[in-house]
């Protein structure tokens, strides 16, 4: 399309047919038009991405073998005064800008364009204008985009933004998202404090107006750890400015029955007659703002009191294994049992511990006297061995055991007879009287002779 200079001018040299081009033309910019956002937020220091598709006669995109896009700033008219051309793709220059690129294939009717390096002077109107040869058809879209550049991010969009109290192991999902003005230097988005359950998903989004945003999404089971946990999104871009990132936070509230219940005493479990305990159950619950304790103790049906805190005075029935119970409208959660012992009484571990060290100790002392008594019986068995006859040649004798007022004298103190023809005799010996000579002993030949001993004062009769 030519400017409106031009059309006056050829209108003045050829009415008519400038005037049937000049309808024809009318008719052009009524019916064609750009497809682009209406206005689009850019960050300085960054880039900034235009999505853009543009209409055209299909004979003139058919027959064209040249097609090139311009930009230009504040107005859509090519040449009038306050216009500036951005970027001009037949010469590939750009001007205020470092550098814009149309990233966009124009013979497909797609004009995508970036822009670099967005600074704060940048904000302003912006036309897209085509041109295509040889037919020399020019046209510039009058809907223009407005660029706003931001030197801080935009706010990131959190949700669920009412975010409600939920039941534990409810899944819960949080989404985050953050513009991306620029879809080749989009921005990084970070989780913290992140559930022990979560699973984090992060990808490039395009919206309806063909913006694009990063977006991520986090669901996890809902823990009683995670609760009052401030869970926050940042997301970072990639730029050169000490105001890089965002970040929003949500508060996390969990509903869950008592947790970690526990008990707490004031002073040492050992106690004595008089003392004044004071015990507490301790737990964790959401709500717990009407959280019930009830205290008992092992062995006794009957609960103790009700109440956070059980203070007593020590009496000599008060050792044994107390315990509490916490309760809320979720659920409910015993404590671990804890000892109160009395001062000078011995414990049940205590007591175990003797009693298996004397079972212990017993049973060593047992098995030592069963193996000195075997030990014992072995012995006698080898002597009884040693002084009986075993030998088949009769190379040994028995010697018999002669008692004698009392004493013993074992056969191994006698002195055997050298040889056969050595001969055992036993004589008489009178203890009566005393004796000065040794009694004579009597016998012949192999027989053995047996005496009668007498004792003093007592005679004994002869068999």
């Amino acid at each position: 399309m030519t400017d409106c200079t031009a059309g006056a001018l050829e209108m003045s040299v050829f009415p008519f047919m400038v005037f049937l081009f000049f309808t024809n033309e009318l008719v052009l910019v009524s019916s064609e038009t750009a497809e682009l956002p209406s206005s689009i937020t850019a960050l300085s220091g960054s880039c900034v991405q235009i999505p853009c598709t543009f209409e055209v006669p299909e004979d003139v995109l058919k027959n064209a073998e040249r097609i090139f896009g311009l930009w230009i700033k504040h107005d859509h008219a090519f040449n009038k005064q306050g216009s500036l051309v951005v970027y001009n793709g037949s010469t590939n220059i750009s001007k205020g800008f470092s550098h814009i690129e149309i990233t966009g294939n124009l013979s497909q009717r797609e004009c995508t364009t970036v822009f670099y390096d967005v600074m704060n002077n940048h904000s302003d109107n912006y036309y897209f204008r085509v041109e295509i040869k040889p037919q020399d058809w020019k046209y510039s879209y009058q809907n223009p985009i407005n660029i706003f550049v931001s030197a801080s991010p935009q706010p990131l969009i959190f949700k669920p933004t009412d975010l409600k109290a939920v039941m534990e192991e409810t899944t819960v999902s949080l989404s985050c998202s953050a513009e991306a003005p620029c879809p080749k230097q989009p921005p990084t988005i970070s989780w913290s404090n992140i559930p022990e359950s979560a699973h984090i998903t992060t990808q490039l989004q395009e919206k309806p107006d063909k913006t694009q945003s990063v977006f991520s999404n986090m669901t996890f089971k809902a823990s009683y750890m995670d609760h009052r946990k401030n869970i926050s999104c940042t997301a970072t871009y990639p730029r050169k400015t000490s105001e890089d990132s965002t970040v929003e936070t949500t508060v996390l509230q969990v509903l869950f029955s008592p947790k970690e219940t526990h008990i707490t005493i004031n002073q040492s479990t050992s106690v004595s007659v008089g003392t004044n305990v004071t015990l507490t159950c301790k737990s964790k619950a959401n709500p717990s703002n009407n959280m019930i304790f009830s205290w008992h103790k092992r062995g006794q049906d009957n609960q103790l009191d009700l109440g956070e805190q059980l203070i007593f005075t020590v009496n000599r029935s008060s050792g044994g294994w107390y315990f509490c119970i916490a309760k809320n409208e979720h659920g409910t959660q015993m404590s671990k049992e804890i000892q109160l012992i009395m001062e000078g009484s011995v414990s049940s571990l205590d007591q175990s511990l003797i009693i298996g060290c004397v079972v212990g100790v017993s049973a060593i002392l047992l098995t030592f006297l069963l193996i000195t008594l075997f030990l014992r019986v072995q012995r006698v068995k080898a002597s009884t061995i040693m002084e009986t006859d075993v030998s088949d040649q009769g190379q040994e004798k028995q010697v018999e055991t002669i008692y004698a007022n009392g004493g013993f004298v074992s056969g191994e103190e006698l002195e055997m007879p050298k040889d056969e023809n050595d001969i055992v005799h036993y004589g008489e010996i009178d203890f009566s009287t005393p004796q000065t000579k040794i009694p004579t002993v009597q016998g012949s030949g192999q027989e053995t002779v047996y005496a009668e001993v007498r004792g003093p004062g007592k005679e004994m009769n002869q068999d």
